[in-house]
């Protein structure tokens, strides 16, 4: 990958007259998981603007021994014009983790669509789906700098890259539950792990980890849950081993067992 080619800034704009509404603006990125598991990245700028949004880049980072893979990307107008976004090469594993890099070049202000970004408010510029279940972030780190890889994000040629914003450290649980419905990413885990429960019903629910022995070494309760629920779990002061996680429902029980490295 000729990476020193994502950031050039084009100069399109400029060179064709138009003019942006545009106050010092910086653009952050965030990443969610949408109702159907898969993965919704958003961009938010802390400006309104409504030129051209001329490269981006971001790398998505999600643990290699999952076998997780991520689908087709999926872009709606007006999106899919002003910033259509691609894979930057095929995915790459590295350390345990595995990354895919996007990239996205700007041909049209987003004036001629015509349409335009209001300050603070969140804009979905790609959805993907996934194959399997994983724990997936959005990531600058030592990886990302060496391969050119860090998000990056320019508006009329100009740099206005912001933040990667949200809980990027645990990371966003997608991809297919099974037919239990539960999912527990990282597993084998080191620290923390995510549950993750898709629900087609309300119900109170109540989660408990049992050690080898059966003693219970952890429980939550979360009365009323309702679609996608999320419980992180930290076994960092738990000694090494094999545990049995159960989870009560209004009419059944799910049992996973989770390994401590």
């Amino acid at each position: 990958m000729n990476t020193l080619s994502l950031r050039k800034p084009l100069l399109l704009a400029a060179a064709l007259g138009t003019v942006a509404t545009l106050q010092a603006a910086t653009v952050d990125i965030t990443m969610s998981a949408g109702d159907n598991g898969q993965l919704e990245v958003k961009l938010r700028p802390n400006a309104s603007f409504d030129g051209m949004v001329s490269s981006l880049v971001f790398t998505i980072k999600w643990d290699a021994s999952t076998e997780a893979h991520l689908g087709a990307i999926q872009q709606e107008q007006p999106s899919s014009t002003y910033i259509p976004i691609s894979r930057s090469g095929g995915e790459q594993d590295n350390g345990g983790d595995r990354y895919q890099i996007f990239v996205g070049f700007g041909m049209t202000p987003m004036q001629w669509i015509p349409t335009n970004w209001v300050a603070g408010q969140e804009y979905t510029v790609m959805t993907i789906p996934v194959t399997g279940t994983a724990e997936f972030s959005l990531v600058n780190n030592t990886w990302t700098g060496l391969n050119n890889a860090d998000y990056y994000l320019a508006l009329g040629g100009v740099d206005e890259t912001g933040v990667i914003y949200g809980d990027i450290t645990t990371g966003v649980v997608a991809g297919e539950f099974g037919d239990s419905g539960l999912a527990v990413v990282p597993n084998p885990v080191d620290k923390t792990t995510m549950i993750a429960l898709d629900l087609h019903k309300a119900q109170d629910l109540q989660l408990e980890l049992l050690n080898s022995a059966g003693q219970v070494v952890w429980k939550e309760n979360r009365p009323a849950a309702s679609g996608t629920v999320r419980f992180p779990l930290d076994m960092t002061t738990l000694s090494k081993g094999a545990y049995l996680l159960r989870v009560h429902g209004a009419d059944r029980m799910i049992t996973r067992r989770i390994v401590k490295r």
